[in-house]
């Protein structure tokens, strides 16, 4: 009689083994995406790998717009498409699995709109405290690759953000926030923190683990502290509602911050005044923060009431 117990969705089977799959789904949908991106973009704009970098954006519009093309659909291929066919292979209802399908209601949007701008005071007061850990001597050549990193993600956000016109801030807000908030809540928070919750049998426990796995993965570590609480912010959004457009909400609301506030002003301004202000006390982070996880505990107690 034929084996047909392949045919069984992945998420009949061991948590460790959906995992493993999952990366293994991630590492080759990840690879055949920036090779396709790479040769569409050559075909596109001309532009060989390699041929340019980030130095070469200041004043090119043709560079720049590569780069863009480059960050939209990096971002698709290794995040957004890998988290949709995972989810597939889990359930054939993808947008079930990953809580897609359930309306989040008007009065939910705004209360996460409202979350993520009372968080960002305490977000910018760790990062600003991550940046001043001091690295043991014995690490400092880490410690030059991570300035190197960081640095190079800074000048890259700063050509890439930097725009006077409106249209310019449309394309920002697709490619720098949108798809960005798309892609990594559905992989994450829709995905491997579903994962995570059967494997470890704690809502909790999947929250953090998922959390620490997102924040490592975007490589810039004098940034991990406010990532991780992020992660967290938007795992106990997710876990409590069970709505992933909550958390994609919060996002791109958080991601658009700093595209829209460049628009209006210097991308150095902002810096400067970000620097400035999370330099300050601390204390000042203290009601905001209150109120933004007064607003998490309510979507807790709403979820709570609906099971």
């Amino acid at each position: 009689m034929p084996d047909y117990s392949f045919l069984i969705p992945l998420s009949a089977r061991r948590p460790c083994l959906q995992f493993v799959v999952s990366l293994l789904l991630l590492l080759l949908f990840s690879l055949s995406g920036i090779l396709l991106t790479i040769l569409s973009s050559w075909l596109i704009f001309g532009i060989a790998p390699g041929e340019i970098n980030i130095d070469m954006l200041a004043g090119n519009g043709k560079n720049l717009a590569y780069f863009k093309f480059l960050q939209a659909f990096q971002h698709i291929f290794v995040f957004l498409i890998p988290s949709l066919v995972i989810a597939w292979f889990m359930s054939r209802k993808a947008l079930n699995y990953i809580g897609a399908d359930r309306k989040p209601g008007a009065g939910n949007i705004i209360l996460s709109v409202l979350f993520i701008i009372f968080l960002v005071p305490l977000t910018s007061y760790l990062g600003w405290l991550n940046q001043g850990i001091d690295i043991p001597d014995s690490l400092g050549g880490l410690e030059t690759w991570m300035q190197a990193k960081e640095l190079r993600a800074e000048n890259l956000t700063r050509e890439l953000i930097n725009t006077g016109t409106t249209g310019g801030l449309m394309i920002n807000l697709l490619i720098l926030s949108l798809i960005p908030a798309f892609g990594e809540e559905f992989l994450f928070r829709g995905v491997f923190q579903q994962i995570f919750r059967v494997w470890t049998r704690s809502g909790n426990a999947a929250v953090i683990i998922t959390a620490i796995i997102f924040s490592f993965m975007h490589f810039q570590f004098f940034g991990f502290l406010p990532r991780l609480i992020l992660g967290l912010s938007f795992g106990y959004m997710f876990l409590w509602t069970g709505n992933i457009w909550l958390p994609v909400t919060a996002h791109a609301v958080n991601n658009a911050i700093p595209v829209i506030g460049s628009w209006l002003r210097s991308w150095d301004e902002i810096n400067t005044s970000v620097n400035e202000y999370s330099s300050a006390d601390g204390y000042f982070a203290v009601i905001p923060s209150i109120v933004a996880l007064a607003i998490l505990f309510y979507f807790r107690r709403r979820g709570s009431a609906k099971n």
